[in-house]
C-alpha cells in the first residue's frame, strides 16, 4: 500500500498570514527600540547632549571665536591656569585642555563636561555642580528635555528591547512552522523587506533632507528658528543609526527571498533531470 503525501491543514494558510502580519509590527518596533538603545548608549548620547548644549549657548555660533578668545585670555591670566567659566557652577577648564582646539572643539570639550553628568544622572547630576541654589532650580527647570538621555533611559530601553525581540523570535518561529517548503525561506524575507521599508526610506529622507544650519537664527525667528536650528544639527546623525537599523532588515530581506526563488528553481532542475533519467 502507497501511502499518500500528507496534506497541509488549510488553516494553515490562515495562520502564516497572521503572524506574518504581527512579525512585521514587531520587527518595526524592534528595530525602532534597537535605534533608541544604540542611541542612548554612553558615547553617542554624550555627544549629543554635548553638542545639543553647544548649539542652545553659542549664539554666534559653534566657529564663534569671540567667547572662546576670552576663555583663553582668562585662562593665560589665571595662576594655575584653570577657571571655572561659570563661577557658581564647578566645571574647571584647564589651559592645556583646549591648548590647540579650534573653537568648535573647544566648545564641545566645555560642554561635554555638562553632558556626562547629565548622562550618568540626569539634569540632577548637573544641577548638583551648582553652588548657587538658584541655579540648580533653574538647571533642573530648563533641562527636563536633556534628562532624556540618561544612563537609566538606556537601561529601560534595553529591557523593552529584549521583551521585543523575543516577541519578534516567537512569531518568526512561527511563520516558519506555518509556511511550506520555500516559503519557509520566502516568507520570512517578505516579512523582513516589508518591515524594513517605511523606516528605511523614511530614516534615509530625514537625513539627506536635514542639512545642519551652520549660523544660528537671529531672534526675530523666535523659538521655532531656534527648534529647527537644533533639530537641523542633531537630526541627521540619529536619522543614519536608524535608517542604517532598516535598510540592514531591508537588505537581510531580499537576500532571504532571493535565496528561496534560487532554491525553488534549482529544485525544479533537479527534479526535471531525474524525470528524465527515469523515462531513459
Amino acid at each position: 500500500m502507497i501511502n499518500s503525501p500528507k496534506l497541509r491543514p488549510y488553516w494553515h494558510v490562515d495562520a502564516k498570514w497572521m503572524t506574518g502580519f504581527l512579525l512585521a509590527f514587531s520587527l518595526s518596533a524592534t528595530m525602532l527600540i534597537s535605534g533608541l538603545v544604540q542611541i542612548t548608549a554612553e558615547k553617542p548620547a554624550v555627544d549629543l547632549l554635548t553638542l545639543a548644549m553647544a548649539l542652545m549657548y553659542s549664539p554666534n555660533g559653534l566657529d564663534d571665536e569671540a567667547d572662546v578668545a576670552i576663555m583663553r585670555r582668562q585662562l593665560q591670566a589665571s595662576p594655575d591656569k584653570s577657571i571655572q567659566p561659570i563661577p557658581s557652577l564647578r566645571i574647571t577648564v584647564r589651559e592645556q585642555d583646549i591648548a590647540g582646539l579650534s573653537p568648535r572643539e573647544a566648545r564641545l570639550f566645555f560642554f561635554r563636561k555638562w553632558g556626562e553628568p547629565i548622562y550618568r544622572k540626569g539634569i540632577q547630576g548637573l544641577a548638583d555642580l551648582a553652588d548657587d541654589p538658584e541655579m540648580k532650580t533653574q538647571i533642573v527647570a530648563g533641562g527636563g528635555l536633556f534628562g532624556v538621555l540618561t544612563l537609566q533611559t538606556h537601561q529601560a530601553l534595553q529591557r523593552a528591547l529584549i521583551v521585543a525581540a523575543i516577541v519578534s523570535l516567537v512569531l518568526l518561529v512561527a511563520l516558519v512552522f506555518f509556511s511550506f517548503r520555500f516559503g519557509r525561506i520566502g516568507n520570512p524575507g517578505c516579512v523582513f523587506f516589508v518591515a524594513g521599508l517605511p523606516g528605511a526610506f523614511l530614516f534615509t529622507f530625514i537625513g539627506l533632507a536635514a542639512q545642519p544650519m551652520a549660523t544660528p537664527p537671529g531672534e526675530e525667528a523666535g523659538l521655532s528658528g531656534r527648534i529647527g536650528y537644533l533639530l537641523s544639527n542633531t537630526l541627521p546623525p540619529l536619522a543614519q543609526i536608524f535608517s542604517r537599523n532598516y535598510l540592514t532588515l531591508l537588505a537581510l530581506g531580499l537576500g532571504l527571498m532571493l535565496l528561496a526563488v534560487l532554491t525553488r528553481v534549482g529544485w525544479g532542475l533537479m527534479h526535471r533531470r531525474r524525470l528524465a533519467q527515469d523515462a531513459d
